[in-house]
This record gives structure tokens, sequence and C-alpha cells, in this order.
């Protein structure tokens, strides 16, 4: 999280890797690194372009962004808690389905030294 703000609200933008690794196989045994090319069930449909996503396994990385929020400071034992919100993008079944948002809220708490 590259964050920038001020002393009472900061964020930023933050990578968000994919759900699933490069090795991971689905049901059919296909993967991004490992596993077969093509659903084995399937070999004459194997290339067929409705099928191209759920073949071509992608692991690649979206962007997400939070906002915090700071409720209270405690200078003496640099304590500090708010309140979150982060929007991230869901899982795409690597790569075979359109990422939805999904906003993430809740608490925080840090100890500055």
């Amino acid at each position: 999280l590259n964050a920038k703000g001020n002393l009472s609200q900061f964020g930023g933008d933050f990578t968000v890797p994919s759900y699933r690794g490069a090795t991971f196989l689905d049901p059919k045994g296909r993967g991004n690194a490992t596993g077969y090319d093509n659903a084995v069930a399937l070999p004459a449909a194997a290339d067929a372009e409705e099928l191209l996503k759920e073949n071509v396994k992608n692991t690649a990385a979206l962007k997400g962004s939070a906002v915090f929020n700071v409720a209270k400071f405690d200078a003496k034992t640099g304590e500090v808690a708010g309140v979150f919100e982060s929007i991230q993008p869901s899982d795409t079944d690597l790569g075979a389905k359109a990422p939805k948002d999904v906003k993430i809220t809740g608490l925080w708490y840090a100890q500055i030294n």
C-alpha cells in the first residue's frame, strides 16, 4: 500500500494477488504452469473460442484501494485505531470470469514506536 493523506485519514492503491497460484489445477486438470492445456474430455472442441477463457488460465494481479480513518491516537503509548474501507476485485476463476468489486470494512489498530 502506497498510502497518502493526513493524520485523520490516509489511503491508496494496492496489489491484489490471484486467489489461486499458477500451479493450481481445476477439476479438469487445467492450470497456468502445470496440467493440461484443455479439458481432456473435449479434445475435438479444445480450441473452440467459447472455451478459450476456461482453457487459458491467468494469474495476473489486479488493483484494489483502501482508505483508513483515524478515530483515536494516544501519544503516550503510540497506539492508533480507526475504521477502514477497502474495495478490491473478487476471484476471477483464473481469468474465466470478470471480477466483481468487493467492499470490505472493519476496524484497524496499530502501535507506533
